[in-house]
This record gives structure tokens, sequence and C-alpha cells, in this order.
């Protein structure tokens, strides 16, 4: 099909299947693209074979769904330019993937909300939207939300309308009510505005059920049996209970044929509660029918009636008709809060991801404006299509218009982003409307990642936990399909078996879990001294949610194991973080005991829990207590007492008066914190070496870089900042440590498109929690939200969101299972009791009973690792510690922690080494207040690099001395560096006023300012020997003789050889943008190195 010999060489790297979803035209294609199946080459193959049939990148979009992703593609489609125009024969070709390369950056290669931003802007009198508008990010929609739900609560307050919702509705669960709203105000919208009158939905939904053939066959059944059969085969009592039955069933069949709803609920009810047991009567006929009707009867009619559990209460009219009233009341008070949250939007100017979204689809509505986008795109492909929702799938729809342009590649089994609006229907939808329309329907069974005997082990592991069998009743639900493996055989070094399974057990819950993750850490260590791991950075662990973290995390640091935590637990939940905020809140209010408790028992100040009893006892708060007589602590603790009265005095006056980012660093400093962090950095540890590998430090700079960002003067606001910030859910990472060597830490989602040598699933035990919401959003039944008793229609509605979120924990298991391409681990933990038996739960429960594996000999072999053979024949390794047992101790030669390498950037302080630490001044010395942590041991290098900061800065800006605002920029860089004295950060704005009047001076400027093109810090990225190179290129500018690159250097020259060392450092970096610029754009460009300070002249060096 494809004539061009080059794109033909392409196009014979992938296999069959790949090859066919690449080159099909003429019909649309839906490729179901299974874990490591090469999506993304395809995908890109897909593109460049358009784009050498003819087609421009403009008329091409090619939807992702991350910013990261579009990059990524947009990198191989390049990148797969580069190898064309390198391979081209003639002139002409190589003209012609020249100019496809450099158009690549006007591609539409972008998530769906960039490419609805430009259908916005692209029609501003049809949208009444200003284009020029900005999209604020998830973490201010989230706080925008939260303002827009108190600004709602107060005025409903206000209003004697809302005063049966305020009534009957808690505070405290109408705030996360309204909150939850707004977060899915787009199916809010869509639930509320097509949701008919709820009993009328139940009534229908019951009949349904009542009729349906599984239910009606049972009682069918049991009503052609007498009596006396009915006695003879399951005794008196039994047959007495199905009497009663059936009595039941028939008095609501009665009661539907009347209409009477709450008459038949009642029965179906008193049925499901008294007269299905399935604890008398002897097994037999009868029993068996009983068993079977009341599953489906569970399945089908239980979730609108209740009377499954002891804690179910009966449908009661007056609850129906109270939430048929307040579910007006809130469904107005949801109007004022979408309307509150669009006031503080459109103050900014700005649009969120859900006003993206509607918009687009809103105007493609528009027939002229549907004609117009459909003829201006002559190809939609879209990638991880199964993370789509109904809009987006509108919008792609409305832009594909006829057969033929749309390509559409995802995997069902991999949907996991529902909280997310992800519809995992719409896939199956499209993939069969296009199938039915003539479309094609491509598979792509064969995965490049999995070994065959992991790939093997993990099919007897998944196929009897997810099923393999589709469930017409519930289109959510996805089967299992297994996959063909590319490695026939593990890596050399990879020891058989490929699955091992870890478990801790103990009597209590929370002794397992800690035993889990020693166990593992253990058997870690083990696998790295067989070589089984080489590198620790090979090895990842996977959780349901970052709450499982914290056992692992401190099994790891107990084994010396080098880590990395992405996204960890909450940030301002660590214990150095969290004390120090807690620090702030106490000098906001000295008189808030809870924080000035807080304050005392911190390591900062460290007094004992009998010095606060004591303190207490004088009834005073415990600011003023200090103030007072202290003679009954003990020596210690007094000392201790009169450092704190003397540190906090001497802060408190300072609260408000300057910022929250020179606030911190001066408790800092007067605590001497970074002390404290290094001693517990190294506790327990006889080397003295850090068990963190520094995270507690690293994490304090975070906060410190996070308070400087905030621009915070109150400290009220800034605790109030973290406060919503922790309320909105936008998660905080730690300070990342260096991946390269470390163990990494993350949640399934986060490790969704990546994969590991060795993965763990982690916490396998571990139960997502699922308490039920306190508001409900489907379609078809519209909106349910709590009340006490529930109504009827928030119990059905209970009932689908788990059965949904059940399906949705299986694909996510399947989601972390195949992320690992040599070796797999399953941690978990169990329970047991006081004969032994093991009681797993959640995936640990699915996994061990979907292979048979019995608790018995898991029990009998604790502490010895056993073998266990899965159906497929394939070896399973189960090795059980339980509390009764000692952890082992496995040491590696040398050290277990690998040597990570020296970051090549200087950090911004030099540690504070505890042994320096000097007593306070005598009395009469000279007093000299601590200046601020940026400005302690500060040495040359660490001000250059500041000073090249500021510098850079201008020249990016291209503004230059005297210019308005000039020097208040300068500042501004200076202190957001950190530099937060003025003599300092003075003395740094005419260093670098100094520099750039040099090269003003310098004929160089007058090129670069008259030049015809001129970019300032020039982002790219590039994959070089499988790896993503991600740089920025100061400066390149274009005249008549063609493009060029400079890159500026601020280093002070001044002795002889000091130029040639630099020569030697930069030009390689030079060189490697020269190599980029001519692989993505097909031209050479000249480059040099521009020293500014070069003995104090510009040295302008040529690169080549």
């Amino acid at each position: 099909m494809m004539t061009d010999p080059h794109i033909k060489k392409i196009l014979d790297t992938l296999n069959p299947q790949q090859y066919l979803a690449a080159t099909v035209r003429g019909r649309d294609v839906v490729a179901t693209a299974g874990a490591g199946s090469g999506k993304t080459k395809t995908l890109v193959a897909r593109y460049t074979s358009l784009l050498a049939e003819g087609i421009p990148p403009r008329r091409i979009a090619a939807i992702t769904f991350s910013i990261k992703a579009a990059r990524e593609m947009r990198s191989r489609v390049r990148e797969t330019l580069y190898e064309l125009q390198q391979d081209a024969t003639t002139e002409e070709d190589r003209q012609k993937w020249l100019a496809l390369s450099a158009q690549m950056d006007a591609a539409r290669i972008s998530t769906i909300h960039s490419l609805c931003a430009e259908i916005l802007r692209a029609h501003p009198a049809e949208s009444g939207i200003d284009p020029r508008f900005g999209i604020v990010d998830e973490s201010l929609a989230a706080a925008l939300r939260l303002q827009a739900v108190e600004d709602t609560l107060k005025a409903l307050v206000d209003e004697e309308s809302y005063a049966p919702l305020l009534t009957n509705i808690p505070l405290f669960d109408l705030r996360p009510m309204l909150k939850d709203l707004l977060n899915r105000r787009l199916e809010a919208d869509e639930a509320i505005n097509q949701q008919a009158d709820h009993l009328t939905v139940i009534t229908q939904m019951l009949k349904e059920a009542m009729h349906n053939p599984i239910i009606k066959d049972a009682i069918s059944a049991l009503r052609g049996t007498s009596l006396d059969e009915l006695t003879s085969d399951a005794g008196e009592n039994l047959a007495g209970m199905v009497q009663n039955l059936l009595t039941m069933w028939d008095e609501a069949e009665r009661a539907m044929d009347r209409s009477d709803l709450f008459g038949c609920a009642a029965a179906l009810y008193q049925a499901r509660r008294s007269y299905m047991k399935l604890n008398i009567g002897t097994k037999g006929d009868t029993k068996e029918i009983i068993q079977e009707l009341r599953t489906n009867f569970d399945l089908l009619i239980n979730p609108s009636t209740g009377g499954k559990e002891a804690v179910d209460q009966a449908p009661d009219p007056k609850i129906e008709t109270l939430f048929s009233e307040l579910r007006l009341l809130l469904q107005n008070a949801y109007v004022t809060l979408c309307q509150n949250y669009q006031n503080l939007l459109h103050a900014r100017q700005a649009l969120d991801f859900d006003d993206l979204e509607q918009g687009a689809l809103q105007l493609l509505h528009n027939h002229a404006i549907r004609q117009h986008w459909q003829n201006e795109l002559d190809a939609i492909l879209v990638d991880e299509f199964q993370d789509t929702n109904r809009r987006q799938q509108g919008i792609i729809e409305a832009l594909a218009g006829p057969p033929g342009r749309l390509f559409i590649v995802g995997d069902m089994r991999q949907s996991i982003y529902r909280f997310r609006q992800a519809d995992v229907t719409v896939f199956k939808q499209v993939q069969d409307r296009i199938r039915a329309a003539g479309g094609q329907v491509i598979d792509l069974p064969l995965t490049y990642r999995t070994h065959q005997p992991l790939l093997l082990a993990i099919d007897d592991l998944l196929s009897p936990v997810i099923g393999t069998q589709p469930d017409p009743a519930r289109d959510y639900y996805v089967p299992y399909s297994t996959m063909k493996a590319h490695r026939q055989e593990p890596p050399e070094g990879i020891q058989p078996p490929h699955i091992e399974l870890v478990i801790g057990t103990a009597e209590n819950a929370e002794t397992a879990r800690q035993k889990a993750a020693q166990a593992l850490a253990v058997r870690l260590l083990q696998l790295k001294e067989e070589g089984q791991v080489q590198t620790w950075d090979e090895v990842a662990l996977l959780f349901r949610a970052s709450t499982g973290y914290a056992d692992y995390e401190t099994a790891l640091e107990e084994a010396s194991i080098p880590f990395v935590t992405v996204a960890g637990r909450g940030f301002y939940d660590r214990p150095e973080i969290r004390d120090l905020i807690n620090i702030l809140r106490a000098l906001a209010d000295p008189l808030d005991d809870l924080a000035f408790a807080g304050l005392l028992r911190s390591p900062a100040f460290g007094l004992s829990d009998s010095a606060l009893f004591l303190l207490r006892q004088s009834g005073l708060p415990y600011w003023e207590a200090l103030q007072a007589d202290l003679s009954v602590l003990n020596t210690q603790d007094c000392e201790r007492a009169h450092r704190t009265l003397e540190i906090v005095s001497q802060l408190l006056p300072l609260v408000d008066r300057i910022p929250v980012a020179e606030l911190l660093p001066k408790i800092v400093n007067a605590t001497q914190y970074r002390a404290i962090l290094a001693a517990a950095d190294v506790k327990d540890n006889s080397q003295g070496a850090s068990t963190t590998g520094g995270r507690l430090w690293r994490n304090l700079d975070k906060l410190l870089a996070d308070a400087l960002a905030s621009e915070e003067l109150r400290v009220r606001n800034y605790l109030d900042m973290i406060e919503t910030l922790n309320d909105a859910g936008a998660r905080e990472g730690e300070a990342s440590a260096e991946a390269q060597g470390a163990v990494q830490l993350m949640t399934i989602h986060k490790a969704k498109g990546l994969e590991f040598k060795v993965v763990i699933l982690a916490a396998a035990r571990r139960e997502p929690r699922s308490p039920g919401e306190l508001v409900y959003l489907f379609e078809e039944l519209g909106m349910a939200f709590k009340l006490d008793p529930p109504p009827m229609l928030y119990n059905l509605s209970k009932h689908f969101d788990k059965d949904q979120n059940a399906m949705e924990q299986l694909r996510l298991l399947y989601v972390a299972l195949t992320r690992a391409e040599d070796k797999l681990i399953i941690s978990a933990h169990a329970t047991q009791n006081e004969e032994g038996k093991l009681s797993f739960r959640a995936w640990g429960k699915m996994l061990s009973e979907g292979l048979g594996l019995k608790s018995e000999d898991i029990h009998l072999a604790d502490g010895e690792p056993f073998e266990f053979r899965t159906p497929s024949n394939q070896p399973l390794r189960v090795w059980c510690l339980s509390d009764a047992h000692p952890v082992p101790e496995i040491f590696l030669p040398d050290e277990v922690g690998e040597t990570l390498e020296v970051s090549k950037y200087i950090p911004l302080y030099h540690p504070i080494q505890i042994s320096d630490l000097e007593p306070a001044s005598d009395e009469g010395e000279e007093q000299v207040d601590p200046p601020s942590w940026w400005s302690i041991n500060q040495d040359s290098a660490q001000i250059g690099k500041i000073l090249g900061t500021m510098v850079h800065k201008a020249l990016e800006r291209w503004r230059f001395p005297g210019e308005t605002g000039f020097e208040q920029m300068l500042g501004t860089v200076a202190l957001r560096a950190g530099i937060v004295q003025e003599d300092q950060r003075s003395e740094l704005i005419q260093q670098a006023i100094l520099l750039l009047e040099r090269l003003r001076a310098h004929p160089l400027w007058g090129q670069i300012n008259t030049s015809a093109k001129r970019l300032h810090e020039v982002p790219y990225t590039l994959q070089v020997g499988g790896k993503t190179d991600n740089r920025i290129i100061d400066l390149i500018y274009q005249d008549d003789e063609g493009w060029k690159i400079v890159e500026f250097k601020t280093d002070t020259i001044q002795k002889p050889g000091e130029k040639a060392e630099l020569m030697s450092l930069y030009a390689p970096q030079v060189q490697r943008y020269r190599r980029a610029f001519k692989q993505l754009m097909g031209i050479d460009a000249q480059a040099s190195l521009c020293f500014l300070d070069d003995h104090g002249r510009v040295g302008l060096e040529s690169i080549w």
C-alpha cells in the first residue's frame, strides 16, 4: 500500500497487527492495545504514514490525555522524520521530510483540553468567551471550588427557604455534598436535567426485576411444589418458611398491580428479611432454589427495598416525600453554587477543564462550526480512548464526521480513571458502532514487555479473579483476555519462580502489615544478593492508594534500601513538616493550647509529657504558664522551658510583620532544626550514615521554597492555604531523591504506562474505602443523596456505584500486575486466629483463592519458603513470616545501598555540621540577628549561580539596564532564589547590570537585536539512546548567514587555564544543542559560547 520505500522501511518494523492498524484507510479503525503491545509505536507509524501520503500536520489531530504523552508523541514523530530525512536518496525526498519536520511545532498533537481551547478561541463570537482566557490548573480550581462552597453555604443560611435543607442535612454533610457536586458539575448537570420522579424510576426498576426470568422461574418452582413435597424435601421448618415467602411475594405482586410502590416494597423487604434463611431445614432441591433466589434477589431487588442487612430499614413513605422536597432545594442550591464558582473564574478571566469540554461540545453542535472543523481536519487519532467520558466522545465524533477519518487506540482492561469521570462503556459502544458501520477492529495481542513464563503465571492469577466471560447485564465489566509474549525466555540471571507471594502474619492487622513490609525488604535484599536485582531502580512497589506507603517506607529505611516515594503520603503530614506548621500555628495564636502543646512537645523544644501536665496545673494557657513560676519543673524541662520562652518571645513580634518565607527560616535557625533533623536522619545507625537519604532536609527545603513561592505575608493566610490544599485533595509530593539507584514507591495510577523489571504489588490485603458517598449521580437515576434513614434511590445508587467500583478494582489489579517485565512479587498480610488459620482480604484473598492456595499450607510452612504450581504448571514461591519469627538479617557485600551519583548542581546551602554549632554568645558580646537560611554559608559558586539566574532571566525577556522596572525584575528573581537581605540583593543587581551592559556594548548584541528571528529559552525533547532528553537552549536567532545558537555563561574567568577548563565543561553541552537542532530542524546552525566575564570582557567562542 505504501509506495515510499523509506516509509515502508518504518512500517516493516511493525508486526502484522500493528502494520494493519497503521495502514488501513477508508474506514474508521479501533485498535485494542494490551499492556506492552507497542501502542505508541503503532500510533506514530500511522501518523507518519499519513504525513507521507501528503496530509499536512495541521490537518491531523492526534489527541492524548496528558501533556507528557503529547510531548512524547511529538518527539517520536520528529525522530522518525529525522530518520526518513537521513535515509533519503534524493534531495527532493530530503527536503520533503525536512519541511514536515519544520512544521511539527504547529502540529495538532495535544491533549483533548488543548484542542478544546483552540476550538473556543477560534469562535469567540459564537461562544461568547474572550479568546484571551486563561486555564486554571487542578489545584487552583479545587481551591476556587472550596471558596464557592463556603460562599454558597453563607447564602443558604441567610435564606429562610433553605431551612428544611439545613435542618435535615447536617452542615458537615452538606459542605462535602456541595463540593462533590461542583467537582462533578457536568455530570451533575446531566443527571439533574434528565432525572424523572424518583418513585417512578424505582417502580419501573422493581417491576422489571420482579419479572426477570431468573426470579420468576425460582418463584414458579417453589409455587409448583406442594406442601407435602416441600416438607419431605426440606423439613417442616423450611417448608413453613417457603409458604410465608410465597405469601409475601403474592402481596408484593398485588401491590405492584395496584401501583402501590410502598406496599410492594414493604412485602419484598419482609420476604428478604425473614423468609430467605438458609440456616434451617435439610439440604435438598428446595434449599438450592432458595439459595439461587436469594442470590438474584440481592442483586436485582434488595438494592431498592433492603432487608438483607440487619441495619436495613423498611422503605418509609415519609422519607421518600422528604427526599423529593429536599432534592428540589439541593438542586436550587447547586445552581447558586455553580454561579458563585463561575463568578470566581470570571474574575480571573479563566476557564477550567470542564468549561473547555462543555464549551467545545456546545460549539460543535452548531452545524456550520462542526462543518468548519471537519473541513479543517483529515484524520483524528485518539490515544488511551478507554479514559474518555461521554462529552469527550461527543467532541471526537463531531470532529471526525463521516467514516474513514477516525482512529482510536486503547484497552478497556486498563480503564482505571472513573474518579476522573472516565467511562469504560464509551470504548465498547464506539467499538461496536464502528464495527457495525463496516470499520476495522484490530487486536494487538503481542506484548513486548513480559516474558512467556511470567505471562503464563499472570494468566493463571488473573483469569479466575477477573473472569473471562462477558456479562450482558453489566456493560462496565471487562473480562480478562490473554496476550502472547514476544520474549519466550527471561533474561539471564532471572531465576524461576517468576511470581512470588510474600506474606506477613500476626494476630492483629497492624502488626501483620509491618511484618509483611519487613519480610518484603528481606526478600529484596536476597534478590539483590542473588543478582536477580542489579540496581535498586529496577524495582517498583505499586500500591492501590498512598495510604499504604508508611509501613513499607519504614521497612526499607530499616533495611538501608534507598527508595523514592512518588507523591507519597501528604507532604504536610510528614512529621518534620507537621511540627514546623504547628509552630507557625502556635505563633499565630499563642493562646491556642492545642497548637502550643504541639510546639512544646515537638523535637524543636522537647518538653516532656510530665512538664506539660505540671504546666497545665496552673490553670493558665501554656503560653502564659511559661511566663509564670517554672520551679515545678525538673532541671532539664526548666531549661527547655526557658529556652522556649526566649525563642517564642523573639519570634512573636515578627508574625505578620515579615513574610512567612522569612519567618520560617528564622524558626529553623532559632531552634537549630536542621541539626535536629540531621540527628533523626542517622538515628539507630551505628555507621553514622543517613538512613533516609537526606529526605528530611529535602522536605524542609521544599517547605521553605513553597513558602517563598506563596508570597504570603500573614501567617493565618498561609495556614489557610495549606488547609485548603489538603481539603481540596491537591497532593503535595515529597521532595524527590535521585530516582537513579533507588526503589520507587508509587500508586498504580502513577505507574500506568510504565514498566519495571521487578514489580511488587504491595499491601495487597488492604481494601479500598467504601463507606458510601454523600451524593450519587447517574444519568438513568438522577441525583441521590444521603438522609437518615436513606431513601430508596440512594440505596439503589449506592449499589450501582459499589458494583462499578468493584469492576474497576479488577482492572486496577490488571494494570498493576502487567507493569512487570521479569519478576512479580505480591506482598500481603493476613491475620491469624488462635488455631493458626489465616484470614486474607481484598486482592490477597482473591489471588490466593483463585490459585487454590490453602491457608493451612501457608501457616504450616511459616518461616520456610515453598513452591506452588499454577494451573499452567508455572512455579510460584510462597514465603510466610509470622510474628513468631524474627525478621532474618541479610547483609550484602560492602553496603546495601548503592552509591547515588553526586548531583552536578551546587546545593543552595552548605550542610550545617552539628559539631560546628556554637553555644550562645556570652553576655556583653554584641548580639547579631541570625541571617536567613538562604544567606548563611553561601560561597562564591552559590552566589554565582544566583547571579547567572538573574542574568538569564533578563536575557530571556531581552531586557537591559535603564528600562522601566528592570531592577525590580532582577530583585524579584534574586528574592525567589533566596536572597532576602536587601544589601545582598542590591550587590547582585549591580553585578548583573555590569554584565548586561558589557554585552550590550559588544557587536554580538547588535547582531541579535537586529536579527530576523530571535527565540529565547527554547525547550526541546529528543529520544537519545532510548531515553528522553529534555533541555533548554538559551538563544537561537537567524540572520543573513543562517541560524545561530548562543549559550551565555556568567562564570568569572581571571586566571590562566580557567577558560580552557570551562570550555571542556560547556562545549559538549553546546555541541549537543547543535546536534539536536539539526535533528529537529534538518539544517545546521552555528553555535557559540558567550562568556560575559572573560577577564572583564565578553569572550565569544565558536563551537563545532
